[in-house]
Order: C-alpha cells, then structure tokens, then sequence
C-alpha cells in the first residue's frame, strides 16, 4: 500500500468513527447534527461538503417511533387549499411543519453485503390542516378517517457502500457545504428524488441526479409553452412535462482541517436531458444550452484552524453580466460566512455558531417556470380536499432577495438535546414566483425571531417568536 492509499484510508476510516460515535442510526448520514460538528471540529477535521454519505450502520430491523406533539398560542400558519392550488412559500411559516417530529413513524432496514436500504412510514396530520386547524402532529381521525398526510415516504433509499465509492438511490436530503444556511443545495426539502455517486478519496467527486416534480398551474404552463427568451435558442419552447436537477463537484481534502469544494448545478426543464446537457464530467455552462437549462457554479470550504474552532463559506453564482454582454439576465448570487466554536461543560456538549448568509433579487429565479431553482411538492389531502403545491427553495431557505444574521447554540448530553437561534431576517419582496427579471415593489419584511426547540429523555418542547408570533409546543416521545 503506496503514502497517498494509506492517505485515504485512514481519512475514510475516520469518517467511519466519527460517525458511529454520534449514534447515527440510518444506512446514511443525511443532516448535519451538532453532535458531527462537534466530534469533527474537536478533532481539528474539516467538515464535509456533501451529504447524504454513508454512516457505516447496518442493521436488519423494524423500529417504531411515537411523538404526539401540540403547539398553542398566536400562531396563524399560511397555506393555501384548493385542486393544484399554489400555496404560500413555506419560509412564510419559517418551516414548522417540516420540523415538527411524525406523530407515529415506522422505519424499516436491512442490508444484503455492501447493500444497504431504509424506508419510514410515517403517520402524521396532513399540510393543510396542521396550518388551517389543529397546530398538531395528531390526525383529526374524529373529523374524517382519511385526514392523515399521504404524501409518504419522505425518506426511502437503497444505498451502495463500496470501499472506493457508494451509489445512493431513492429518496433523502441532500446538502451541499458546510454552514446552517446553505446557498446551493439545501435540506430545507423533506426530500429530493435522487441518484448519487461519490467517490471517497482525498479529491472527491460527487454526482447527483434530481427528479423535480413538473406539476405547473394553468397560468404557469401558458408561459413554459409559449414563452420564448430573448436568449432562447430558436428551438424553443421546450414543453416536455419533466423538470431534473443534476448537479456534480470535486471536493478537495488535501489537508485534515482544510475542505475546498467547486461545483456546478444545471437544471434543465421542458426537455429530457441526455449526455450534452447533463454528461457527468462535462462544464455544463459551456454547452450555451439556452432554452432549456439554468446553471450555477458553486464554491464553498469549511477551516478548523485550531482544534475546536471550525469557519466555514459558500458562493454560489447563479449568473454574472459582463460589460460586453446584454443585460436581459442581471448579476445574482448568494453566500454564507459562519464560525463555529465547539466547548464542553462537564456531561454537556455545545456548538456555538455565528453566520450570515444573503441572496440577492434574481438569484434562483428566471424567465420559465421549468428553469427555476425550486423543488415542488404536492402535498395530497383528503381533509380538506386538496392537492396542495409548495415550492421549496433548492439554495437558501429564504428564496432570492434575501439575508439573515444567525446565532445558534446547541448543547447534548445524555438526556438532553437544545438547539436556540436567534436570527434577524430582511426579506424583499422578490420570489420565485415574482416576474423576471422585473423588480418588486412591495414590503421589505424585517424580521427577528427566536427558536428554541429540545428534549429532556422522553419530553419534547418548543418556543417559537418571530413576525409578532408566539407559539409553545410540547410534546412525548418514545421509541420500540
């Protein structure tokens, strides 16, 4: 065995302790929990660039979990209900829904050799009514038998765990860099449908292929098929109904407590895509496929300059107008800086996090619906009647036109999860929906929040303050 395979190896099987000490029960790593921050930055390691990756865990079983969780006070969720109705964005309810545990989920798991598989079943109380209704995880069954969510699975994958490479399949969350607010490719979704390669080397490579669901509403199609931008090539419209994310990086751990990542995003939409707009190794900016696809090239890395101190920064750059060029597409971007200092007090454990991140006005957005950086979901329920569409952000958890100051804290020990953010959000008016690249003229929204959330052994709470709303939640939790 040559330096630079010892090298490598030993990196990966770092990897694999850090990731059995934080008690990771999944085939695959898919968030990045402040118990991973914390056991990497203690041992002066970068963090990674890329999640999902592999946990080393394999197990066959059958496990099953139960939270009933209530939230009470002046909280008035934004949705809307209706037959393939556009609902508000969901940052507008600052993502309690997507946080708030199922109400009782079953996991599934097992593993053939180096084939790894994982699927929840959860059961829990629809969209709409956890924001119209009863604030609560728990299905009104005494109003309608069918209000339980039927949108499942949000997490069911198949994974490959080679000792040169892994293949994941299925459905996950996905992250791209090192900060809370990622501005390329964030776990704001429940999920993305994926394929993933990733190579495990001291360069590492990853590749992702997206499936987005194309549903578009009556006014939106009109413009995907009719619409033809000024940068257009002459074959356009493109109205295939398929929208596909794909998206690939090089990751470079050339020093233990030093990660620099490059990457690239295109999403291609109204068209299949195929070996020209989506070739693995190809620059996809470079193809000028101007119709049918929307690139973005991305720069991040995470620093741990001492032992116990980590910083960490992300570019992404949607698109630049240069002095020669026409200036139909304007400049946007987004970015994060953050720094993080993990401690210890006696039994308890902490990250303490500082960072901010900002979107400008255009970023993620275009001229056709297909095109733009966002992640659709159709939420289906039966009470009330509804199929319920909501745009996650692919980048930034605000959308474009966009900035938040985050401080965090989080502390664990043996019964005891805590994680508080105190935040300052400005939110323009631009969204994803706004018309491009035109700008909005209504309200800039100056928001500051706090966000408590933990666990003491079996007890769940809550306090919610943000936009002059209170909410409390509370909440069990026991596991079989």
């Amino acid at each position: 065995m040559n330096c630079e395979e010892m090298i490598m190896k030993k990196w990966w099987v770092f990897f694999a302790v850090i990731v059995s000490s934080v008690l990771f029960s999944e085939p695959m790593i898919t968030e990045l929990a402040p118990q991973m921050v914390y056991e990497y930055v203690l041992e002066g390691k970068a963090l990674p660039g890329v999640l999902p990756m592999p946990s080393g865990e394999r197990e066959n079983r059958v496990s099953l979990e139960v939270s009933p969780f209530f939230y009470f006070g002046n909280f008035g969720g934004k949705t809307k209900t209706g037959w393939f109705v556009l609902s508000d964005p969901p940052w507008e309810n600052f993502y309690l829904y997507e946080n708030t545990p199922y109400f009782l989920n079953v996991s599934f798991e097992g593993f053939v050799g180096r084939i790894s598989f994982y699927t929840e079943i959860p059961f829990t109380n629809n969209y709409s009514d956890f924001y119209l209704d009863l604030h609560s995880n728990v299905p009104p069954l005494w109003k309608e038998l069918s209000s339980a969510d039927s949108t499942f699975p949000y997490t069911a994958y198949g994974v490959y765990d080679g000792e040169n490479f892994y293949v994941a399949v299925g459905r996950s969350k996905i992250r791209w860099g090192s900060a809370e607010f990622p501005t390329a490719i964030s776990d704001v979704s429940p999920y993305f449908s994926h394929f993933t390669f990733s190579t495990k080397a001291q360069v590492q490579y990853t590749f992702h292929l997206i499936s987005i669901n194309p549903v578009l509403t009556t006014e939106e199609w009109e413009k995907q098929s009719t619409l033809r931008p000024v940068n257009a090539d002459p074959l356009s419209p493109y109205t295939e109904k398929v929208k596909t994310l794909v998206a690939h990086r090089f990751d470079f751990h050339l020093l233990e407590n030093f990660r620099f990542g490059v990457g690239e995003l295109t999403m291609i939409g109204g068209k299949y895509p195929d070996l020209f707009s989506a070739s693995p190794f190809a620059i996809w900016h470079n193809n000028y496929n101007e119709g049918y696809t929307n690139s973005m090239a991305v720069f991040d890395f995470s620093y741990v300059p001492v032992k116990g101190w980590e910083i960490h920064g992300e570019f992404a750059l949607d698109d630049l107008v240069g002095t020669t060029e026409n200036e139909s597409k304007p400049t946007a971007y987004a970015f994060n800086v953050g720094a993080r200092k993990v401690f210890s007090v006696g039994d308890l454990k902490g990250v303490l996090g500082v960072e901010y991140a900002l979107a400008t006005k255009f970023v993620y957005n275009t001229f056709l619906p297909y095109l733009k950086f966002n992640n659709r979901f159709v939420y289906l329920t039966n009470f009330p009647s509804s199929r319920t569409i909501v745009d996650y952000p692919v980048g930034f958890a605000f959308g474009p036109d966009a900035r938040i100051f985050n401080a965090s804290l989080d502390l664990f020990g043996k019964d005891l999860n805590l994680g508080v953010d105190a935040f300052y959000l400005v939110k323009g008016p631009n969204t994803l929906q706004s018309e491009y690249p035109k700008e909005e003229e209504g309200e800039t929204k100056k928001v500051p929040g706090l966000s408590i959330r933990g666990s003491v052994k079996n007890f769940l709470f809550s306090l919610e303050l943000f936009e002059g709303s209170a909410s409390v939640g509370l909440g069990m939790k026991w596991k079989f």
